[in-house]
């Protein structure tokens, strides 16, 4: 069934699953956070590897469908929308996790990247589809040749993780997980061949509260934590 000027259902539902998972992620770093949980769970390998699986998903996706936005052509107001929308998003998760974590804000996240890869990956939009894929092998290649921070000047970090950045509680230089983000970009002339733009996506009922959270992710991305972390100061000042 096709839905011309419908949002794609099964994209949402994707959007949901990774901020459903971020949103479980996050409840458990508080916990550690708060001291309801042993120290340094959320920073075991089975964890770690969670949270990366959570990022590469929202970049990939965010590739994908910034790809699936601009396939007829740059939309230019879009672009300034989504400048205007992250940018300021981005600047206020630095601004509270300064006052937040100090030293551990976020100077370069997520949303920093998503910004910086939706700008940078404006002259390939047009291009063969295996352009942005040697992008993608190109940035990912510093999970084999790189084993840890690379010597360079703190003024480089939002390029490449170097020996001068602080541990940020979300740091995603566009060296190597801009690959997630080339990727997804890719990976729309596989999805297209597939008809999967063609297909609206499930009309069950139950999925619609999911698909309007995937519709929604980005202001459940900015207020969860939040609401997170006043329902914990609460509960510490009521109960404990």
């Amino acid at each position: 069934m096709t839905h011309v000027h419908s949002r794609l259902i099964w994209l949402d539902l994707l959007r949901a699953m990774a901020i459903l998972a971020m949103v479980v992620f996050h409840f458990t770093f508080d916990l550690m956070y708060f001291g309801y949980i042993k120290a340094g769970t959320v920073f075991q390998p089975e964890w770690r590897m969670f949270e990366r699986s959570i990022a590469i998903s929202f970049l990939f996706l965010a590739g994908l469908s910034w790809q699936h936005t601009h396939r007829a052509g740059i939309k230019w107001r879009t672009v300034w929308r989504r400048v205007a929308l992250l940018g300021t998003a981005a600047v206020g998760i630095s601004i509270v996790t300064y006052f937040t974590f100090g030293p551990y804000m976020i100077c370069f996240g997520i949303l920093h990247l998503i910004l910086a890869m939706s700008l940078l990956s404006l002259p390939l939009l047009s291009l063969h589809w295996a352009v942005p894929l040697a992008c993608a092998a190109a940035l990912g290649s510093y999970f084999i040749w790189a084993d840890g921070p690379v010597q360079g000047s703190v003024w480089w970090m939002w390029i490449i993780w170097t020996s001068e950045t602080t541990g940020s509680v979300d740091y995603r230089p566009i060296m190597p997980w801009g690959f997630a983000f080339f990727a997804g970009m890719a990976a729309h002339a596989l999805f297209t061949r597939l008809n999967a733009f063609t297909y609206y996506g499930p009309s069950w009922g139950w999925a619609r509260p999911f698909a309007f959270a995937g519709r929604h992710s980005l202001p459940i991305y900015l207020i969860h934590q939040p609401i997170l972390f006043a329902g914990f100061n609460i509960y510490g000042f009521f109960v404990v």
